[in-house]
């Protein structure tokens, strides 16, 4: 009996170990923004992991009252990239709210809800 359990536990912690190894999906976004007519271009690093596939982001800035988002689609590589999002709207220099969501290959994958951003000229 104490065999086997040990047999379960380490098959158990072994395959623990290859999820936790496993490149998950990530999102992020920058902490400074840039501001251009009529818009803002927010930095967002994704990563969808295994392979190439279309992916979709949802980017939105906040700042007091003034609220915009926007989707674009783009093809994963499969590796960590940087995305420049340009969000229309009539933007300030300071500070704002960002949010984004990333979908790959139509599974959603990773959120970012509220992060704090600077925008500047």
């Amino acid at each position: 009996m104490r065999r086997k359990m040990f047999s379960v536990a380490a098959i158990f912690v072994f395959a623990l170990g290859n999820v936790a190894l496993a490149d998950a999906p990530t999102l992020s976004i920058g902490q400074q923004a840039t501001l251009i007519i009529g818009a803002v271009v927010v930095r967002v690093d994704v990563n969808c992991g295994d392979g190439a596939s279309e992916a979709m982001l949802l980017v939105g800035v906040r700042q007091g009252d003034m609220a915009s988002e926007v989707l674009t689609e783009f093809e994963s590589t499969g590796n960590r990239q940087e995305r420049s999002v340009t969000v229309p709207g009539l933007f300030a220099p300071g500070d704002a709210s960002a949010s984004a969501q990333l979908a790959c290959a139509t599974l959603f994958e990773g959120e970012v809800l509220g992060a704090a951003i600077k925008i500047s000229e």
